[in-house]
């Protein structure tokens, strides 16, 4: 449901959620209050005040715990292909350890599979999916590693240690195209939804005035920016706070070298 957000910068998302924050909870009750001439009793301006209190504390404590969750999956995920790209360069170090024609043909097949990883794949993670291209390159590479034929002790190690690295980069893979299913579960968006609706009702009734404009105004602004942070960091390979293939390409650079 935030799909067209993520076609906005940070502060894109971050002024068109203030502004429309301003000015459902501010801006147009404030309008209507005065050109309606309307003006709670105390008592109902006293438990709106109450009720908005209590309401900001709720809604606080929601996008804070959504937002520390969502971060650590961010970071879960950055680790993730940080580790892809060590091990790639640790897989193909036991190539060149292991030597010969084979050794080198899956050295230039491990280029292939992580410029289709980032080329290709990249663009699929968003949907939790993953390239068809990239898959049947590393499979087969997992084949031909499997198939070496060592013929002498380091050529053996150095197998071993491929087989040891070649299912990791494929646990690896598997671990960071599910990572593309991450999402904040709906529940959690509807009780947001909840806490906003009744600190906006609540807020409508607050009296003087010139509290709804200040004070309302300005925990409107605070709790904007959280939202807009929780709905820029809420897709882990989407928009502007999306996890990058910066340790990839670091490593292709590397792979090229080599």
């Amino acid at each position: 449901m935030l799909d067209w957000f993520y076609s906005f910068s940070n502060a894109q998302v971050g002024a068109t959620v203030v502004a429309s924050g301003l000015s459902v909870t501010t801006f147009i009750p404030y309008v209507v209050r005065r050109y309606f001439k309307v003006h709670p009793s105390e008592n109902v301006a006293k438990g709106a005040d109450e009720s908005v209190k209590i309401a900001i504390s709720i809604t606080i404590l929601l996008l804070a715990f959504c937002l520390v969750r969502m971060q650590g999956d961010h970071r879960s995920t950055e680790d993730l292909v940080t580790r892809e790209a060590t091990v790639m360069l640790k897989l193909d170090r036991a190539y060149r350890t292991y030597g010969g024609e084979a050794a080198t043909a899956m050295h230039q097949d491990l280029v292939q599979y992580a410029n289709l990883v980032v080329n290709d794949e990249w663009k699929l993670l968003s949907k939790g999916e993953s390239s068809e291209a990239a898959q049947v390159v590393l499979d087969a590479l997992g084949r031909d590693s499997k198939k070496l034929d060592p013929q002498t002790p380091a050529q053996l190690v150095a197998r071993s240690e491929i087989i040891q690295s070649f299912n990791q980069l494929s646990d690896l893979h598997d671990a960071r195209v599910n990572a593309g299913r991450l999402k904040l579960p709906n529940l959690y968006w509807y009780a947001i939804a909840c806490a906003l609706v009744v600190f906006t009702v609540s807020s409508w009734f607050i009296s003087p005035p010139s509290k709804l404009l200040i004070y309302v105004g300005v925990v409107t602004c605070g709790l904007s920016l959280l939202l807009s942070m929780l709905i820029a960091t809420s897709g882990i390979f989407v928009g502007e706070s999306a996890v990058t293939a910066e340790p990839l390409i670091k490593a292709i650079q590397s792979l090229g070298k080599n």
